[in-house]
This record gives structure tokens, C-alpha cells and sequence, in this order.
């Protein structure tokens, strides 16, 4: 084939096996690649009943047919499983950034599955089309970059890619995230969770099959093409310069101070992002065939680390009351190292504040460490006890939610929506993301924070790529060429919040890789039969009711916050649009 691989890796652990099996091509003209395929495999092969530790819960990694080519940033890999992290679990989904995916094809494969328990700890070693199932018991308690490390040099091999998880996937906390280089990270979901109930602690991966093209040449044009004015145009400029931090640049306003007792005004967000870019910015990096390099390198005090983006950052700061850039890194460093998700780590920790703030936690709940505003080092303490798994850690590593639960306490300072955790944005900062957060609840991205104070995207170049009249319409279409990104394992950023690649120039890059022409119809198409088949899957596992409000009552309910939203309201600049249902 060409473009595709048409085939997926199937590994049970449990019995130390490995299969290839042949991906249907009704499937890859239906689903494309990437997100869609994982969707389909669960819809046909995945029971119900499962729970996020069951041996039989897989891990799915799959990229589109554009991974592993020239084609602009097109590093990407989709990773599904039952997650741990909403409340109930249910079906999830991760866009993984990153060099992984494209050694994945390069062995030959579109798809990866990952089914069983193993025994004992183990990594995978997947070597072109050998499996190696190597004992992990020695890289027991060691962090993603001593893990990373010491399995390339097992390998006698720098450039093999490994996927990891740190000392907190393997005590299963449910936040645990997976790492790629040190920086690039699979957040919101607790696949770190499932590779530790799986007792897997590594996948490093890598091959040297290139990809198959059906028109070479037509196919390097239009790379060329794309980037060049993927060079020239000023918001790929920006995303260059600043990461991820150009929301903050005119789009300030919103988001979360605090647990959402405060929300960020544009000047103080300037100033805060403008001390990191000053202050703390070393250097940039990219993800595989990226020719903007987003990623940010950071350094403090000598030592050098990737994976900042905002979200991260603001998690760990302004959320948890932190406005000291210090101390964001080092608790941005010690989840990195751990291999917990900062995101979620902060929403925990804004929980806790809350709470210890307002007196609905104490030291008989806690333990001796009260975590008060702004408390890095208490932050760290709680930290260190879930990755430990002692004390209060046991309860907290199971995230905010259940926490509460547990404790009979708090729930109503939880900052959810429809039992997952909320961004940093504020949700009542505009209708707009109220909207995408409820009828996308499990789509943590912080891309969605993009508002309309970031100049709108030029107008499509065909009618099924428009956004449509009303305000859901342009939603569901967003989503839609979001999902569309995830299919062909290229940045959502760059594909579907900034519009900087259209549908129908993956289109265009489609039908000089596969032996099939694409336009935008049969595109939209398929990422549209994608979000069905996730709808159905979000239904199939989870109850048909949570046993808790859809949101927090007090983010609408208090006299405080009303009095606050109606205030922002009327000192509006008219870039949001704050609302009280």
C-alpha cells in the first residue's frame, strides 16, 4: 500500500505474544487513520463491562497515513484506552505530540494494540517487525528521563524512541501521564495509570521501512508548498516566537485564578507571560517534520527542560495562587520527572487550596500538611505523597473528584465539568467555550481557549470545511477539522485552532500519499463518523447518569461569583462575552 501500511501489531502481555493482523481497506477509506482507527477497534472488540485496570482494557496507538513523511507537522499519535481519569471512567482519547508515532510506522505499522497483564514489570522493544518483551524490574522507581536514558543504552541505540511512565504511572495514580523525549507528554487520560495496572513501564519503538508514496514528486511539491506559506504566515510567525503562550497575547481574559474564585484580566496575563519569555525561555524544539517548533526549552538555575506549554504553566501558577515563575518550574519539573500530569496536578492542588482556604478540609483530613494559597512547598509534600502513595496520597492520587467522594467533603469546590476536570479557562468566560465544554467534555485541550480575540481563520476554500450559520454549527465544525488533525496524525494547533493547514490541503496531501483521490466532503466525512462512533463509546462506558451536578452549582449559584461575572461584564471589552445561565 501506499501511504498506509495496512496492518496493526497486536501485543498481549499476559502471555507474551505478539500478531499482525491486516486492517481492512473499508476501514482506512472510512476512518483514514490515527483516532478513527482506535474508535473502530474498541466499537468492534472492546466489551462494555471493562474497567480502566482490567487486563483486557487495551492500549491503542495509531497513526494516519501522512506520519512518517514530509508532510508539515505531522508528528503526531493518537492513544486511546478506557481512562481512569472522569468520573465515571469512560472512553478516552490523547493526541501524543512527539517523535513516537513515525518510528511506529517505520516498523511497518498503522496501528499498535496492547491487551493483558504481564507478570512482572516489562518494556516492550519493538524493533522493525520484532517484538522484544524485556524484564523492567531494574527502571522500578526510576523517573522518565533515567528511564529514557538507560533503555537507549540497553539498545546501543540513542535514536530509538521510548514512551515512558515514572514513578507515579507505576503506583497508579490516576493522572499519570507517558513521555516521549523527555518533553512531549500523554496528558488528561491516565494512560500512565494503564501502562502501570498493566505493569508495563516502557514501549521504545523503532524502524527504518520508509513510507510508500503514490505520487512522489506531487506529493514533495505540495510539502514544499504548504510550508512555505506555513512560513509566511504571521500567526505561524507568532506560535514560533511564543509557544503556546500567544493566547495570552490578546486573549488574556478568562481564565482561571484560584480554583475560579478569580479570573485573569489581559494586562496581569501580558506580564505574567512576558516574564517567562524574558526570564526563562532558552530555546525551542519541535516535534517530528514541525516547521514552526512550538515546544518550549526552559531554563532555571542551570538545568534545561522541555514540555512547558501555557496550560501547564498556568495549572501550576496563577491557578494554585502561584504568581512566582521559580516556583511554577520546579513544581512543572517534579511532575514532569514523575510522570504526573501537570494539568490535572493543578486542578488537584486548587482543589485542596480551595478547600483549606474555606475550611471544608483539615488537618484530620490532610494530615499535617495544610496547602494554603501560593504554598509551593506544601504543594510539593502533596506531591510526593501521591507518587509515594502514603498518607492522604492514597485518596488524592485518585484526582479531585474522587477525592471529594472519599472524603465526603469538598465536592462542591471540585472544578469539573460533566465529571472530567476542567482547563484554565474560565468556563463562564464565554458562551462559546461553555458550549465546547459541554458537548466535548472529555476534549481537554487547551487550544479550545482560543477565543474570538484571535483573528478568525480566512474563509474555506470549500462549503463542507465552513463552520456553518449559528453558534453550534461553528462548534461541531471546529471539532470536526480538530478530529480531522487527529486522523492524519497532524498538529491540532496548527490544523484546526489556527487554520494555518485546511482540510483540503489534507486533501491535497492525501491523494499524492494513497493510491485514493480526497477532497473535502469525504474528509469532513470521516472525521464526522469518528465523533459518532466516540459518542457511542462515551455512552457504552459509562453510566447512563453521573451521581453529581454537570458542573460546580457555586460557579453560578454564590452571590460572589454572580456579583463578580456581572462585574467582568461590564468592564467587557467586548473580546468575551461572561454569562450566567
Amino acid at each position: 500500500m501506499t501511504g498506509w501500511r495496512g496492518k496493526r501489531r497486536v501485543v498481549d502481555l499476559g502471555i507474551q505474544r505478539a500478531w499482525t493482523e491486516e486492517i481492512s481497506e473499508e476501514d482506512l477509506k472510512n476512518y483514514i487513520g490515527g483516532r478513527g482507527l482506535n474508535g473502530k477497534f474498541f466499537l468492534d472488540r472492546v466489551d462494555s463491562s471493562l474497567s480502566p485496570a482490567s487486563p483486557d482494557n487495551p492500549l491503542a496507538f495509531a497513526v494516519g497515513p501522512l506520519s512518517g513523511t514530509f508532510a508539515p507537522c505531522s508528528g503526531w499519535t493518537s492513544v486511546s484506552t478506557i481512562s481512569p481519569v472522569p468520573y465515571s471512567s469512560r472512553y478516552g482519547h490523547a493526541a501524543l505530540p512527539g517523535h513516537w508515532g513515525p518510528q511506529l510506522k517505520y516498523s511497518g505499522f498503522d496501528q499498535l494494540i496492547i491487551r493483558g497483564k504481564a507478570e512482572r514489570p516489562v518494556y516492550l522493544a519493538i524493533e522493525g517487525e520484532q517484538v522484544h518483551f524485556e524484564e523492567a524490574k531494574h527502571l522500578l522507581g526510576k523517573d522518565t528521563v533515567e528511564t529514557t536514558v538507560a533503555i537507549q543504552e540497553e539498545r546501543k541505540d540513542r535514536n530509538i524512541e521510548v514512551l515512558c511512565i515514572g514513578p507515579a504511572g507505576e503506583r497508579l495514580a490516576a493522572f499519570a501521564n507517558v513521555t516521549n523525549r523527555f518533553s512531549w507528554t500523554g496528558d488528561h487520560i491516565g494512560l500512565g495509570y494503564v501502562f502501570g495496572s498493566k505493569n508495563l513501564k516502557a514501549i521504545a519503538v523503532c524502524g527504518n521501512t520508509p513510507v510508500s508514496l503514490h505520487h512522489p514528486d506531487r506529493f514533495l511539491q505540495t510539502c514544499l508548498s504548504l510550508r512555505q506559506r506555513i512560513h509566511r504566515d504571521p500567526h505561524a510567525s507568532r506560535l514560533r516566537e511564543e509557544g503556546s503562550f500567544l493566547l495570552l497575547n490578546r486573549n488574556g481574559r478568562g481564565f482561571g485564578i484560584k480554583n475560579y474564585t478569580e479570573a485573569s484580566q489581559p494586562d496581569a496575563a501580558e506580564k505574567w507571560r512576558n516574564a517567562y519569555l524574558t526570564n526563562y525561555q532558552y530555546g525551542k524544539e519541535g516535534c517530528f517534520s514541525c516547521p514552526i517548533h512550538c515546544g518550549r526549552i526552559t531554563e532555571i538555575e542551570g538545568n534545561y527542560f522541555g514540555g512547558l506549554h501555557f496550560e501547564s504553566a498556568w495549572s501550576l501558577g496563577p491557578r494554585i495562587g502561584i504568581d512566582q515563575w521559580e516556583k511554577t518550574l520546579w513544581l512543572h519539573r517534579v511532575c514532569q520527572l514523575q510522570g504526573l500530569d501537570p494539568c490535572s496536578t493543578g486542578s488537584l492542588l486548587s482543589w485542596i487550596m480551595d478547600c483549606s482556604e474555606k475550611g471544608v478540609l483539615s488537618s484530620q483530613d490532610l494530615g499535617p500538611t495544610l496547602c494554603q494559597w501560593g504554598d509551593e512547598k506544601a504543594a510539593r509534600q502533596i506531591i510526593e505523597s501521591i507518587t509515594e502513595r502514603k498518607g492522604i496520597g492514597e485518596i488524592l492520587g485518585q484526582g479531585c473528584l474522587r477525592a471529594a467522594k472519599s472524603l465526603g467533603k469538598g465536592l462542591e469546590e471540585a472544578p469539573h465539568f460533566q465529571g472530567m476536570d476542567l482547563p484554565a479557562r474560565d468556563p463562564r468566560s464565554s458562551i462559546e467555550y461553555a458550549l465546547t465544554r459541554a458537548l466535548f467534555p472529555m476534549e481537554w485541550d487547551y487550544l479550545q481557549s482560543l477565543s474570538p480575540s484571535v483573528p478568525a481563520p480566512p474563509a474555506p476554500a470549500h462549503p463542507e470545511e465552513s463552520q456553518g450559520n449559528g453558534m453550534m454549527e461553528g462548534i461541531v465544525s471546529l471539532e470536526r477539522r480538530r478530529v480531522l488533525a487527529d486522523l492524519n496524525s497532524i498538529c491540532p494547533l496548527v490544523a484546526a485552532r489556527l487554520s494555518l493547514l485546511s482540510a483540503s490541503d489534507m486533501g491535497d496531501l492525501l491523494s499524492a500519499a494513497t493510491e485514493m483521490e480526497w477532497d473535502g466532503q469525504p474528509l469532513m466525512a470521516a472525521a464526522a463518523r469518528t465523533m459518532e462512533v466516540e459518542k457511542g463509546l462515551w455512552q457504552r462506558f459509562g453510566p447512563e447518569k453521573m451521581d453529581l451536578d454537570p458542573f460546580p452549582l457555586r460557579l453560578f449559584n454564590s452571590p460572589e461569583e454572580k456579583n463578580r461575572v456581572i462585574q467582568e461584564k461590564t468592564n467587557d471589552d467586548g473580546l468575551n462575552t461572561p454569562w450566567i445561565d
